[in-house]
């Protein structure tokens, strides 16, 4: 019931918001590669590092993320917004694919987007009617 040590780019630049994120990436399993809050140190790790997804706030201090999102789409690195915009046409056509949660984090929503991308069977990660798994304790 884990993502095993599937790697996980998180660019969150609101502190308790890249803590959630984090603690429930590593709960279940996942090499977090961040959180970064800056678009070079972030761009540095979208181009360089072996990632399997990633999650993206849109707006980081201040700039938005398209040229890394594009970067990750050039590397056919899945990722998902995660985002406290609520207008959906913030997002350019060219991501319009790409899941986008809103904030507050719905755990249960995140963990299944994140099963989808790393394309996880529901077996793997469900193991019971395809319920989603209690976070793991401890």
């Amino acid at each position: 019931m884990t993502f095993d040590r599937r790697r996980v780019l998180v660019a969150e630049d609101e502190y308790l918001a890249a803590l959630t994120v984090v603690d429930l990436l590593e709960s279940f399993g996942c090499e977090v590669v961040g959180p970064a809050a800056s678009i070079d140190s972030l761009f540095h790790s979208a181009r360089f590092e072996a990632l399997e997804a990633a999650v993206l706030d849109i707006n980081i201090g201040g700039t938005m993320v398209w040229p890394l999102a594009d970067e990750l789409q050039r590397r056919d690195v899945p990722f998902l917004f995660l985002s406290a915009y609520s207008d959906s046409g913030v997002i350019p056509a060219r991501f319009a694919v790409a899941p986008r949660l809103g904030k507050p984090l719905d755990e249960d929503v995140f963990l299944q987007q994140m099963a989808a991308m790393l394309c996880l069977l529901p077996g793997q990660l469900f193991p019971a009617g395809n319920a989603l798994p209690r976070r793991p304790s401890g």
